[in-house]
């Protein structure tokens, strides 16, 4: 949006995004259970959108869009996962 303090209000812009982008999707997974992850994907899209809008304005830069094409989760959280949909399947 502006030349300037892109060029000037950040050493590196994209790498500023991709990291501001990183710590939000965390700290917003983190808020949500784990059966809610998946589910959750368009609403954590626009909190990351909201979140590198606010911080980039003084870059002179503006987020259109974001998309998480694939959420990894470790072995042990996914064993837990299953094991938590197999327990609501006895119940």
């Amino acid at each position: 949006m502006d030349p300037y303090k892109a060029s000037y209000g950040v050493e590196d812009p994209e790498y500023a995004v991709t990291q501001l982008a990183q710590t939000t999707m965390r700290s917003e997974l983190g808020k949500l259970s784990l059966d809610k992850i998946f589910r959750e994907r368009e609403s954590l899209n626009a909190s990351i959108v909201d979140a590198i809008n606010q911080a980039a304005d003084c870059w002179g830069i503006r987020c259109l869009r974001h998309e998480i094409k694939d959420i990894h989760v470790p072995p042990r959280v996914k064993e837990s996962m299953q094991m938590q949909v197999e327990a609501e399947r006895r119940k």
